[in-house]
């Protein structure tokens, strides 16, 4: 149920994106989060991968400042909190998942409403995180790129693809190629396969 949801959502997203317009793909993400969408993000299995980021950036003693780009409604925050962290940013364009992960924000969490390809955000971090987001966006690897101007010296940046499309494992391909990947992962269960990434600088 959970793969075929995801196939469908990036599917969808996939086609309808390069013709829209910001607002109106800001309005086509709240309409999947309007509709229940991130329940079924909710689920044990499709958490796994979430915790594989989380060990990736303990492991590398970098869960201490961290940017969430494409956040959603704030889930890897779950993940992060039994290992605690100095900072948290996350970012998001839509709204009604805002409203959401807002519920988790406190003097060392907050939730910025923000376009990934051009948020410029405050200060530099230690991990910056692409969950299950990249493959939504026109030009992945720029934003990639973009964002690790933002990373302090030695930082790293945790990356999880949902890879049900060969688009999508060829955007994995394409990091390893591009970037310098220092750990990575499989997390495969009965709804489908995530490959997790640690980028280093």
């Amino acid at each position: 149920m959970l793969a075929r949801t995801m196939r469908n959502v990036i599917k969808t997203i996939r086609e309808r994106w390069a013709t829209r317009s910001v607002g109106a793909r800001e309005k086509l993400w709240d309409k999947e989060y309007g509709s229940g969408f991130a329940e079924q993000l909710r689920l044990p299995e499709a958490l796994e991968h979430n915790h594989t980021l989380v060990e990736f950036l303990v492991s590398a003693k970098k869960n201490k400042r961290i940017l969430d780009v494409g956040c959603g409604e704030g889930l890897i925050l779950e993940a992060l909190e039994k290992w605690g962290y100095e900072s948290y940013v996350g970012m998001d364009f839509s709204e009604v998942a805002l409203r959401i992960a807002s519920k988790q924000a406190n003097a060392k969490t907050v939730f910025v409403h923000a376009v990934a390809e051009s948020f410029v955000p405050d200060g530099e971090f230690d991990a910056i995180i692409f969950n299950e987001c990249l493959y939504y966006l026109r030009e992945p690897l720029r934003v990639v790129r973009h964002y690790e101007k933002f990373l302090s010296a030695g930082g790293v940046m945790a990356v999880s693809l949902f890879t049900k499309t060969e688009r999508v494992k060829r955007l994995g391909e394409e990091i390893e190629k591009e970037f310098r990947v220092t750990r990575r992962a499989t997390v495969r269960n009965g709804t489908g396969t995530w490959e997790c990434y640690l980028v280093e600088r």
